[in-house]
């Protein structure tokens, strides 16, 4: 019986890593598709938006994922500066030209579109990962990294349009980039699905915690920054509220 009770635990952490992986695959698109709805969207309320999903990531990764991987390793606060190195890097050395939201300037050449989605198909991979570790760790936790994914992504989504669209890609091929984003993402979880967690675990969260720290503080909150109004800190304000709302109505 103990048997049946385990197995029936390890297949519904399973449907519910292929359900956050896809989940996470289909924000790309819908925030491709959002970009797509219109020529030309408002400042002010992608900078409200992209306040809000810096605050929820940066109490994500400081509130729930930092605390739960320092509890499963001693060395969790060197792998969580590794994974903001890592991505301070990737975001220095793959991509010619970005920064989220709308792409403005004009004048790109096309392979600035090859290397802005490149560089967020390394952020999608270590997305994956950073859902599927969680949800190993501990369901509230997958839960809760999935929401910050998922709030993340829909920018990523339209930032990858957006510049696309920019250097004179077509619609279908906004869509075409942010559908690899998706794909990079599951696959990444899937990877690490495949590899022998053990002990690496713990590594794999404290990775993942430093990857949405830096996201949220070196990508998210300059695009916010970028002007001077009460919208900036309100829409931080809120991202964090937001997941105080949750963790106190929902958490353990």
């Amino acid at each position: 019986m103990p048997v049946l009770s385990a197995r029936s635990r390890g297949n519904t952490i399973t449907l519910q890593i292929i359900i956050y992986l896809i989940g996470a695959a289909l924000a790309d698109l819908f925030g491709a598709w959002l970009f797509l709805l219109r020529k030309r969207w408002e400042a002010e309320p992608l900078r409200l938006l992209i306040g809000a999903g810096a605050g929820f990531l940066l109490a994500v990764a400081l509130l729930e994922m930092a605390p739960h991987a320092a509890g499963m390793i001693p060395t969790a606060p060197v792998w969580l500066l590794g994974g903001f190195l890592l991505v301070h890097v990737v975001e220095h050395v793959v991509p010619a030209h970005f920064h989220y939201g709308h792409e403005t300037h004009s004048g790109l050449q096309p392979h600035v579109g090859v290397t802005a989605t490149a560089g967020l198909t390394i952020h999608s991979l270590l997305d994956g990962v950073a859902i599927v570790a969680a949800l190993q760790a501990d369901s509230w936790l997958g839960g809760m990294v999935f929401a910050a994914m998922v709030w993340h992504r829909i920018p990523s989504g339209f930032t990858v349009a957006s510049v696309v669209r920019a250097v004179g890609g077509s619609p279908g091929s906004a869509m075409l980039a942010a559908g690899v984003l998706g794909v990079a993402a599951v696959l990444g979880g899937l990877l690490w699905l495949a590899l022998p967690q053990g002990r690496w675990l713990g590594a794999a969260l404290s990775v993942s915690a430093g990857s949405l720290l830096y996201v949220a503080a070196t990508d998210l909150l300059p695009e916010v920054n970028r002007r001077r109004t009460l919208l900036a800190p309100l829409g931080v304000v809120i991202g964090v509220g937001v997941y105080y709302v949750i963790h106190l109505g929902f958490g353990h």
